[in-house]
């Protein structure tokens, strides 16, 4: 059994999955989970806990996963409300924030009552704390957006981790959008294109901020094994695509018309904020500060990602 530990809360999730199974072997994991019923893989131990125990004044379960985090490897914090859980209205995005506060507030207080906390604390964030910013390039060292929807989740998300740095080493990883075959996020992207109702989403010529959940689980290893790394990291593919550009490859692939285009009144109607919040974000995130540390990708190209997501389904253009 590997003597090193990482702590994972919300590993039910599609990024949860793909650590437990990249991660299991290497090191021990402990995932933070409200029910510890059912199978897990060998090497990873399950611990219930409650995501709003400080808030609540829990005592008990503050020790409790204050002894699971003494001397870790590394905390991966993933716990929250998801953000396809609604139309991102305002009881939406309140549930949001609660959620990720609270568990992230819990694990923060955990962490300051261990004797050896954590060395490592990832944090992730939404590709929304830049906001709507069109055609500008945003690296790590670009401000946040202030009138978008996804902003204040993102800026309370950090906020909330950002007391850890004291003592542990905190790595705040902002994600593009995570494309895996078992990402709800995917499907809905390509059950239009599977359908043949593709096109360009509003203008179709907004960034898409993407990155392949290999890439993304293998950028999580990286800053955990890497001390030299901290502070803020766009996880991003570094091929950056307009959204027209994405759907369009996709169709082709999958030998499908690229023809019917949904305006952004179309999916506001249909979405609700969460249109906005998604499909018509502009975000042209590039990964600076991941590269500079040395980090290759993988999957970094959209025609790499698309090997892996749609195998045999390569076609040349024309």
């Amino acid at each position: 059994m590997p003597e090193r530990t990482i702590v994972l809360a919300g590993a039910s999730g599609v990024i949860g999955r793909h650590l437990v199974a990249a991660l299991s072997g290497a090191y021990a994991l402990t995932v933070l989970t409200r029910r510890v019923e059912g199978a897990y893989p060998p090497g990873v131990t399950p611990l219930a806990w409650r995501s709003d125990a400080a808030r609540a004044g829990d005592e008990e379960a503050l020790s409790r996963l204050t002894s699971a985090l003494e001397g870790a490897e590394a905390l991966v914090n993933l716990a929250g409300s998801p953000l396809d859980d609604g139309r991102l209205g305002r009881a939406h995005v309140d549930r949001m924030i609660e959620s990720r506060v609270d568990s992230t507030t819990t694990l923060v207080t955990a962490m300051q009552r261990c004797r050896v906390p954590p060395r490592t604390l990832v944090q992730p964030s939404p590709s929304g704390y830049y906001g709507q910013r069109g055609d500008e390039v945003l690296d790590e060292d670009a401000g946040p957006g202030s009138d978008f929807v996804l902003a204040p989740v993102a800026r309370a998300w950090e906020a909330a981790a950002k007391p850890a740095a004291a003592r542990s080493r905190l790595c705040v990883v902002r994600m593009g959008v995570v494309l895996a075959r078992d990402a709800p996020a995917w499907r809905k992207l390509m059950l239009p294109v599977r359908l043949g109702f593709t096109g360009r989403f509003g203008s179709g010529r907004q960034w898409f901020a993407w990155v392949h959940v290999d890439d993304l689980v293998g950028a999580v290893r990286f800053l955990i094994e890497h001390d030299d790394c901290d502070g803020a990291f766009n996880v991003v593919a570094p091929e950056a695509v307009r959204q027209a550009d994405f759907s369009r490859t996709a169709a082709r692939r999958l030998r499908r018309p690229f023809w019917f285009p949904a305006p952004a009144w179309a999916l506001r109607l249909l979405l609700g904020r969460l249109a906005d919040g998604t499909l018509l974000q502009s975000a042209r995130m590039t990964p600076a500060r991941l590269q500079e540390c040395g980090f290759a990708f993988e999957r970094g190209t959209l025609d790499a990602a698309l090997d892996e997501l749609l195998p045999g389904k390569r076609r040349a253009a024309g």
